[in-house]
């Protein structure tokens, strides 16, 4: 007779990083693990603790092979497009270890500092760069997230399993965007201008920030009930109201908080509703107080943040 193989903690890793290849991190189950091994969940437990401690091992080993496979694309030509080319392999290749590993676990908070914790190689892609394409600083930077969002993109799309994008057609769209962030980098304004038209555009060239803000508004069913028909807002509404502006606008009540540690709730609060543009007879009825109360509210956080 045959001796039974002994359940170690390799072989335990082994079966539970398959068991999420095949069907994702949902899969990966005690009784799942226990079945595919052969052996108590016992077993398993002595050696990782809880089928938590699995997973959790299980997400480090995926870190590791998508930073073998993905850092070995800076090794082709030019380096920078290779990175690309190899996350954007990786997702297609391990649609569910792509997912686990891009899945983040807190608010991040900034897209940047997403891009930082979550994809990585921000180094080795300005090294890249620099050697390139002559950018350093912040034009680099530019240039490294763009090319990664974009990137994300494409992958993210591949990992639904229902994209017939192919790493030829991903390649040229990458090139493409590389190509076009370098001319937006280097040509000057009258020269851009010359290709983007102005018509529609709100001040300084920009989407106007009043029209977009009612925009999201109109799409919001919370802020479509306060906005028709104004009410004392709750506690628990205020994160709903927050998640608003993280999505919407780039000095969000977080980094307002970091930025000012003294700001109190109520002025995070005043802060909120006047990017959310509510008048001020309407936030007194949002909050609860008088319209002078909120305009010597509005005052002092004008003060705080005055530097």
């Amino acid at each position: 007779m045959a001796r039974p193989l002994t359940v170690t903690k390799e072989r335990i890793l082994s079966a539970a990083l398959d068991l999420v290849r095949a069907g994702g991190l949902s899969s990966l189950t005690a009784r799942n693990l226990s079945t595919s091994l052969g052996c108590g969940a016992n077993a398993i437990f002595s050696s990782f603790g809880s089928i938590q401690g699995v997973r959790d091992a299980v997400r480090e080993e995926a870190r590791k092979l998508y930073r073998k496979r993905v850092g070995d694309g800076f090794a082709l030509k030019p380096p920078f497009k290779g990175f690309g080319i190899a996350f954007i392999w990786f997702a297609m290749d391990e649609p569910h270890l792509f997912s686990m590993i891009m899945d983040s676990q807190s608010q991040p908070a900034s897209y940047r500092d997403y891009i930082d914790s979550h994809v990585g190689f921000k180094a080795e892609s300005l090294s890249a760069i620099a050697g390139t394409f002559d950018l350093h600083g912040k034009d680099a930077e530019t240039l490294y997230y763009q090319l990664v969002l974009v990137a994300m993109g494409l992958a993210s799309t591949c990992t639904v399993g229902k994209s017939p994008l192919t790493i030829p057609q991903a390649s040229e769209i990458l090139g493409k965007n590389v190509r076009a962030f370098l001319m937006v980098i280097h040509a000057g304004n009258d020269e851009r201008e010359g290709f983007v038209p102005s018509i529609g555009e709100g001040p300084g060239g920009e989407v106007d920030s009043y029209v977009l803000m009612q925009a999201l508004v109109g799409q919001n069913h919370l802020l479509q009930q306060l906005r028709t028909r104004p009410r004392y807002i709750r506690d628990e509404e205020w994160a709903e109201l927050e998640r608003m502006l993280r999505n919407s606008c780039d000095l969000t009540p977080d980094s307002l908080r970091e930025a000012h540690p003294d700001l109190t709730k109520g002025d995070i609060r005043a802060y909120i509703l006047s990017q959310l543009q509510f008048s001020v007879s309407e936030q007194a009825v949002l909050l609860g107080i008088s319209p002078a109360s909120v305009t010597k509210a509005r005052q002092r956080l004008k003060a705080k943040l005055l530097p």
